[in-house]
């Protein structure tokens, strides 16, 4: 079949945003997987990360070219045909939606409608996807959401074969028997599940360029090493950008202040107050930084005697996308989350 488009060097483009941990890297793979060795279009597919760990930004790129074109770039993709982006917080990073053009498709993982996302991202126009992976996920029982993310998007790459995508699916958790059906019907209802709504140029918001930033420190501008030129900077960190779309929830009517989170929790993120008695008691999460490990519910006493009772719980996972995290947030005194 003919791709629906292509740019001026013959190309489909397709760029995935995400963080590691959500399949993002798993995913572009698949798809160029799906198209090249099954289904003989041209096509290159990589990832661009910093360290290699969960919670990090990360970008996936995929080119597809009929079989007379050749692909000999390897840049990154500036200006996507499809757009997925998997996290909503992403959203904070300028860069994200640059270069998205008005006959762009963006795929949005989130839980609100076409109108609240576009407002949201600041999107100026585009074929808006939203598509709550993070609770399909949660409902299949899934640790990533790259396979609902895909189905989404498959309906806006017609080139590729849908029972081929499903079969590629099985080959790649072969190892793990155990959630090959449950990624199935995740992408199955990805497919399925996400409401769409076209937006026309109509000036709310501004088209973003894509534009390569230079970078702040180079042979003529770097410090000497060892100075700190920003000293207590840390305070100023935002973790929510690393979360996958799980978060600690703190329930102050069952927690015994026995202090056993604050000792696993690597970011300091939750917030103890000392009460008139002389002794320490938890307020809540900051969840400025808190980036979402959950190792703070894994050492709660309040859930060792039975774990699916949630409502006994002092903390238990939630989805973010069901809470007003602004609102629950309970911050350290010396900044004020935004």
């Amino acid at each position: 079949m003919k791709l629906p488009k292509v740019n001026d060097l013959g190309f489909f483009e397709i760029r995935l945003e995400s963080i590691g941990g959500l399949g993002a890297n798993g995913a572009g793979k698949m798809i160029a997987e799906v198209g090249v060795l099954s289904q003989g279009y041209n096509g290159a597919t990589f990832s661009s990360y910093g360290s290699e760990k969960k919670g990090s930004p990360i970008k996936s790129f995929v080119r597809f070219a009929d079989d007379k074109t050749k692909i000999r770039v390897n840049s990154t993709i500036e200006e996507p045909d499809i757009i997925a982006v998997f996290h909503m917080n992403l959203l904070k990073i300028p860069t994200t939606l640059m270069g998205v053009k008005p006959d762009s498709v963006i795929v949005l993982n989130t839980s609100l409608s076409p109108d609240e996302a576009r407002d949201f991202a600041k999107l100026h126009a585009g074929t808006l996807v939203c598509i709550d992976a993070t609770k399909i996920a949660m409902e299949e029982k899934l640790p990533a959401t790259n396979t609902i993310i895909m189905g989404a998007m498959l309906n806006y790459m017609p080139f590729l074969d849908k029972n081929i995508f499903e079969e590629i699916i099985r080959k790649q958790f072969a190892t793990k028997p155990h959630v090959i059906e449950e990624n199935v019907r995740a992408f199955k209802r990805g497919m399925q599940e996400g409401v769409v709504k076209v937006f026309k140029k109509d000036g709310k918001y501004p088209y973003l360029p894509y534009k390569k930033t230079d970078p702040k420190y180079g042979k003529d501008t770097q410090t000497p090493g060892g100075v700190l030129v920003e000293a207590g900077n840390s305070t100023l960190k935002d973790m929510s950008v690393t979360r996958t779309g799980r978060i600690p929830v703190f329930n102050s009517e069952k927690c015994i202040n026995c202090g056993q989170c604050d000792v696993v929790c690597p970011d300091m993120a939750l917030n103890f107050s000392r009460h008139d008695d002389g002794k320490m008691y938890l307020n809540g999460v900051d969840y400025q930084y808190c980036k979402g490990c959950l190792k703070c519910i894994e050492v709660c006493p309040t859930r060792r005697k039975d774990p699916s009772d949630t409502a006994n719980h002092a903390l238990f996972v939630g989805i973010e996308t069901d809470y007003d995290v602004a609102s629950i947030t309970k911050p350290h005194h010396q900044h004020q989350m935004k």
